[in-house]
């Protein structure tokens, strides 16, 4: 987990605390230590896309896909320029094999932020399997006599 400028990646001078004790908390005592960090912030100020951002990667590591694009769409419509938010969506959306909308938004996060790396290398993996699952055999290449043989 990054915490997010404010373009969603590295490190904000400033910081928020919420976030320094989410990370530490993230390698003490695991994902639910972090998550209840914040979730506290998130009471306080519920309009802090950073929160929200964390949220949505704490949910995603945990494997609940559903609450992290919810997280994601959340922070996003708080700040549309957040690299860290899109990349998170593109992992969920990698992870339920739906490779070119998870494209589309590395595409967005790079767009944002070019220096994003995470991003390029998730886009690289998401374009790679979406051109070996759109591989399709075409048929009518294939002598009839051997296409009985194949299936």
């Amino acid at each position: 987990m990054a915490i997010p400028n404010s373009s969603g990646v590295g490190n904000s001078g400033a910081g928020n605390d919420a976030f320094k004790k989410a990370l530490r908390l993230l390698s003490t005592e695991g994902l639910d230590g972090a998550i209840m960090v914040v979730e506290r912030e998130l009471e306080s100020d519920p309009k802090n896309w950073e929160a929200w951002s964390a949220k949505a990667d704490i949910l995603y590591f945990q494997g609940n896909y559903d609450a992290s694009m919810r997280c994601c769409e959340r922070s996003i419509s708080l700040n549309s320029k957040n690299a860290l938010a899109f990349n998170i969506k593109g992992n969920i959306l990698y992870k339920l094999g739906k490779y070119k909308e998870a494209i589309e938004c590395y595409n967005r996060a790079i767009e944002i932020e070019p220096l994003f790396v995470k991003a390029w290398y998730n886009k690289k993996n998401a374009s790679e399997l979406q051109l070996k699952k759109s591989r399709v055999r075409v048929h009518y290449l294939v002598p009839r006599e051997s296409r009985k043989k194949e299936q």
